[in-house]
């Protein structure tokens, strides 16, 4: 029966609120519910639940619902059970008064308990006048273990007071249990529109049935049953029995793959409960025909006995350019571009999509993006150093930054090293280079540095801890008198002769001895840095190490060694008269009057700052003047210092 589905439209409301079924099909009716129009404004009076509006109500039970504003939920409280189901009765568009039904069941099983993998008949029945028929919409709420509520269900005719049919079941493997109720939607003969619902009946499916066999194919529809060059057909196959609840797939084959093929992925499937499958395309005719071909196509649906049935396919001949998506394979990304052949002698001119240009990519002939500037390498020097000493990292871009440079972002991954938050590879350059700050430690640290933009990049610095110096004594160096280098930048104090001894007076410097003193040598106490006593009561200066090395480096006082070279941050504030600078001796600092500026240097080594052409300042901080105006101002740096210079 083709019929106006009007009420089945409606209803299908139920089927997408899939949430509210399981309730309404409980054994336990829903005591507060929702029914609202299809607008979602709230219907007030005593509500039917199961019908269009009371669809999140349980079935066959009245409900006294209450108006309120758009969309308000939960406004109905569980009224009456009633022990058939109900009916509607619609007073306006907003307010119904429905009541009990106490007429013939509107829905009856054949059995409320069968072996799954077994059709499960069904009974539909409406005594009341419906001279347009009658709309059967079956609400199943394991529509996997009883399929076929929307193809397999009949309607009724105008004056048909029942009708009876069959679904499948699927075999379980344990007891399951199936709600099942059904919405009879009618006009009855005063033309009002009516619906009856039912109390939801209960199904169980017990385990240890098998499952049916195939249904066979009655009959093969293709549409068109001629087709041009690249043209297409759809099929429909229509079973002799409803399909199982597993459904059947329709293998489908040609007898000329190379004319007429079948759509990869277009087989028809018939659904559990259903008779007819298929409605999509199916066989795709070649591009090139030389002649007109007829080509068999077979289906089978698998059921025993049956061979597979054949129905003729007229593939005329000629020939249907390609388009470019057809050229492509169907990709919309990377394809051929420009002047492509049809395949039928002529030509296609084929652009890109999506941003893509013909050879933007590189390769001449496809579509592809032409490469962006980005990072493509991050590299530090040194990439181990020891802790309070910096590094410099190198980023690098895979091509010239574009106009006003690119800004790269930087981050550490440890707060034993740090980095700027961002630098920039000017204009018409590839690299930048940017400063890597490293804090003391007391263990190696391994710190990630990463570059951003447009890509990454990442470099391992490795920050250990300083040597350690153990200072020297006077003992273990055979000494008595003056002072002496601990052998770690300090001094030690060996005490004073008693007269008449002298220190250094038997000719051995810093042991006391004869009247006479003769100064030793750098030489010949084997000491080559820092300075030493003379031995009569004097120093010597010893001379500086190289870098890597340091003064007792190595672990011998005075003697350079060990490969660590321990650093110090000097910063210097320039104020006072502009367009002069201050500068550093050793060289690593030029600040500019009104600004900062620092830089490290090896510790104890004597840093001289002084003004550019020659003029005074007053020094304070680390170097201090005194409140004096002074050329020059000299320290001796052993830890990070700040100095300000007031430029006159």
């Amino acid at each position: 029966m083709t019929t106006n589905r009007a009420f089945a439209v409606s209803f299908s409301l139920l089927i997408l609120v899939s949430g509210f079924w399981t309730s309404l099909a409980s054994a336990a009716p829903l005591q507060i519910c929702t029914a609202q129009t299809l607008q979602g404004f709230p219907i007030s009076g005593t509500v039917c639940g199961g019908t269009t509006y009371g669809y999140q109500c349980s079935a066959g039970v009245l409900y006294r619902c209450s108006s309120g504003p758009r969309f308000t939920q939960n406004n109905c409280k569980l009224s009456q059970v009633c022990s058939v189901g109900c009916t509607t009765q619609p007073s306006s568009s907003t307010s119904t008064s429905d009541v009990c039904f106490s007429g013939p069941a509107p829905l009856t099983l054949s059995t409320n308990s069968i072996l799954g993998g077994t059709d499960l008949g069904l009974t539909v029945t409406l005594a009341a006048a419906h001279p347009s028929g009658a709309f059967t919409n079956m609400k199943i709420d394991r529509g996997d273990l009883v399929p076929g509520s929307y193809c397999g269900v009949p309607d009724l005719l105008a004056g048909q007071t029942s009708v009876s049919f069959a679904l499948p079941t699927a075999v379980v493997s344990a007891p399951a249990t199936v709600n099942l109720f059904v919405d009879l939607a009618y006009t009855d003969s005063s033309g009002v529109n009516r619906q009856i619902v039912p109390v939801a009946s209960k199904l169980t499916i017990n385990p240890g049935g098998t499952e049916p066999p195939a249904p066979e194919i009655l009959n093969v529809t293709l549409s068109p049953s001629t087709i041009a060059p690249g043209g297409v057909s759809i099929m429909d196959v229509e079973l002799a029995k409803f399909a199982p609840a597993r459904g059947i797939p329709i293998t489908v084959t040609s007898s000329n793959p190379s004319v007429a093929s079948v759509i990869q992925n277009g087989q028809p499937f018939v659904l559990g409960g259903c008779v007819y499958g298929g409605g999509a395309e199916q066989i795709q005719a070649a591009h090139s025909v030389p002649s007109q071909t007829t080509v068999t196509i077979s289906a089978s649906s698998g059921a025993p006995g049956q061979a597979p049935v054949q129905t003729p396919l007229t593939v005329t001949a000629g020939c249907a350019p390609k388009s470019c998506l057809e050229v492509r394979g169907g990709t919309v990304h990377g394809g051929p571009c420009g002047s492509i052949a049809d395949g039928c002698g002529g030509t296609l001119m084929c652009g890109c999509d999506f941003g893509e240009t013909c050879g933007g990519g590189g390769v001449a002939g496809q579509c592809g993006l032409a490469p962006s500037v980005g990072v493509s390498a991050l590299s530090l020097s040194p990439s181990s150093v020891t802790g309070g000493s910096s590094s410099t990292g190198t980023v690098s871009l895979n091509m010239a930054a574009p106009s006003g440079g690119m800004g790269v972002f930087l981050s550490s991954s440890g707060a034993a090293a740090t980095v700027p938050s961002s630098v920039v590879v000017p204009q018409g350059q590839t690299s930048a280079t940017f400063p890597v700050s490293t804090s003391s430690v007391t263990a190696t640290n391994a710190v990630t540095i990463t570059a951003q933009s447009n890509g990454s990049a990442s470099a391992v610095l490795t920050v250990s801890p300083a040597a350690s110096c153990t200072p020297t004594t006077c003992a273990a160096q055979g000494k008595n008198c003056g002072s002496i280098a601990n052998g770690c930048g300090g001094t030690l104090s060996c005490g004073s002769c008693t007269a008449p001894q002298t220190c250094g007076g038997s000719g051995v410097a810093n042991v006391c001895g004869g009247a006479t003193c003769t100064p030793t040598t750098c030489a010949a106490q084997g000491k080559n840095c820092d300075t030493i006593s003379d031995g009569c009561g004097g120093t010597l200066t010893c001379g500086a190490c190289t870098a890597p090395q340091t003064c007792g480096g190595g672990g011998v006082a005075n003697v350079c060694g060990g490969g660590s070279t321990s650093t110090a941050q000097l910063t210097v504030t320039a104020t006072g008269r502009s367009g002069e600078s201050v500068s550093s001796s050793p060289a690593g600092l030029r600040v500019n009057v009104g600004t900062s500026g620092s830089a490290s240097f090896a510790t104890g080594t004597v840093v001289t700052l002084s003004v550019s052409n020659d003029r005074d300042a007053i020094w304070s901080g680390g170097c201090s003047s005194g409140g004096n105006k002074t050329k020059s101002c000299s320290l001796t740096l052993n830890a990070s210092t700040s100095v300000t210079a007031n430029v006159q």
